[in-house]
């Protein structure tokens, strides 16, 4: 197992310098994101993609992150199709040769958007050099999705970090808003009942949550981390809000909740902070993206 793990631009293990000689074109991974599409790209010919967008220079900061800004295009004529700006970031090998990726994409708009990608069909050691006398001998063309890993628009469950903590699990850090934290962990049909007026915005952080997944899609939430400091940002404060506050006690500084400790908050803000008769919740609508900012990466 090889692992790289991500703390801003740190990177821990650099690829042989024959794989630079061909690198993996970031829009390549966004037809496995397909926002917006009820169907997800799972399989992809690399050698083609590569082809499809030689003409459109990246940046690779590094042998393991690399990205590409609308602002290098050599052609507008794909301005309407093509991602403002796609980046990833190479986190390491796990079990079975396959691959965790981490991947931004912003689409000309305000939102930026995380995901992340298992894949199998990357060789750490010698990808992307796509010698014809290679494939289909030792190995495929093709990149083939394992797993996705959602993430989401900055606050609204924007991936801050993505770990391998053993060969076939790993840790993922989320943004989250008010909202997230007190329906966080509840089934979809309990949801169906109000929580209130509460931030849930693109914009609305109050913290973070982790939780460690396996490969066989099984996750475990391991903690949440609050910034106290913005409980209660904003000036058109609901009564919710400032009671969820109330209940954090957690202004000015940051406080770490357990699954448990969560459950109690999430029981007690029902309990003191609700009314019977507020009117449900709807559901959370999809933002899309309005004007471009800067990137993740």
């Amino acid at each position: 197992m090889r692992i790289t793990r991500f703390y801003s631009a740190a990177l821990l293990f650099f690829l042989t310098p024959a794989a630079l000689a061909d690198t993996l074109h970031p829009l390549c991974l966004d037809s496995f994101a397909e926002l917006g599409k009820n169907s997800i790209m799972t399989s992809l010919d690399l050698r083609a993609c590569q082809k499809k967008y030689e003409h459109l220079h990246v940046e690779q900061k590094s042998p393991w992150l690399v990205s590409f800004n609308a602002a290098s295009r050599v052609t507008d004529s794909e301005e309407d199709i093509l991602p403002a700006f796609a980046a990833y970031n190479i986190i390491g090998q796990m079990e079975n040769e396959q691959v965790l990726v981490n991947y931004a994409v912003n689409y000309g708009g305000s939102g930026t958007f995380t995901f992340g990608f298992l894949f199998k069909g990357l060789d750490l050691d010698n990808y992307p050099r796509l010698d014809d006398a290679l494939a289909g001998k030792k190995r495929s063309a093709n990149l083939e999705l394992v797993q996705r890993f959602n993430g989401g628009d900055r606050c609204l469950g924007g991936i801050t970090d993505m770990r391998i903590e053993a060969p076939d699990k790993i840790s993922i850090t989320r943004n989250m808003t008010p909202y997230e934290l007190v329906v966080l962990g509840i089934n979809k049909k309990k949801q169906e009942k109000s929580y209130g007026d509460l931030p849930d915005c693109a914009l609305c952080c109050i913290g973070e949550s982790t939780e460690i997944i396996d490969l066989n899609g099984q996750s475990e939430l391991i903690e949440i981390r609050l910034n106290g400091s913005r409980m209660e940002q904003g000036k058109d404060r609901s009564k919710q809000q400032t009671c969820l506050s109330g209940l954090v006690s957690a202004e000015g500084k940051n406080l770490v909740l357990s699954r448990k400790e969560l459950e109690n908050l999430q029981a007690n803000y029902v309990k003191k902070c609700m009314k019977a008769n507020e009117r449900p919740r709807q559901p959370r609508a999809t933002r899309l993206p309005v004007q471009p900012e800067e990137p993740l990466f």
